[in-house]
């Protein structure tokens, strides 16, 4: 029964601050000054905000259009934790589109290494590649390719 109630409430959304850009603390400040109340998402993530209301569209803040944060889900943040890229390194994002775990890769990797940004559709590659520009990523290729036939042009690359 708890977990129906709970399912039943809105979740609040998620940003994620861009390191490459912006400091939690300081975009959390500069965001409540507009309007909005927010909290550090959970004791598991350095870069997580949880926003509960908001005066101003949260895609449109002048934060936002500079790259300071990405709207992402909590659980989207999870996969690139785990894989744990570091400066340096090669990954392969087979399926980029819109860009929020790809930039969180390049994040994580202080935009050193190769990123190779794929996605199926050309359509969702140009909210990627958009993403990517905006959020100061560069340190990743964006390609659209069948993910299924990539390890056969790619052999021994990662």
């Amino acid at each position: 029964l708890e977990f129906l109630e709970a399912s039943d409430k809105p979740r609040p959304m998620v940003v994620r601050v861009n390191t490459l850009k912006a400091r939690r603390k300081d975009l959390a400040a500069a965001l409540m000054k507009r309007g909005v109340r927010l909290d550090p998402l959970a004791p598991w993530s350095k870069v997580g905000l949880k926003i509960y209301e908001s005066t101003v569209p949260i895609g449109a803040t002048p934060e936002y259009l500079a790259g300071h944060y990405m709207l992402q889900s909590a659980a989207s943040m999870c996969p690139v934790m785990a894989l744990g890229p570091q400066p340096g390194d090669r990954v392969l994002d087979m399926s980029a589109a819109p860009g929020g775990k790809t930039s969180y890769i390049a994040q994580l990797m202080r935009n050193k290494g190769v990123i190779i940004a794929n996605d199926l559709k050309p359509e969702r590659q140009k909210a990627t590649v958009a993403n990517l520009h905006r959020l100061g990523v560069r340190n990743a290729v964006t390609c659209i390719f069948d993910g299924r036939k990539l390890g056969a042009q790619m052999r021994n690359s990662f």
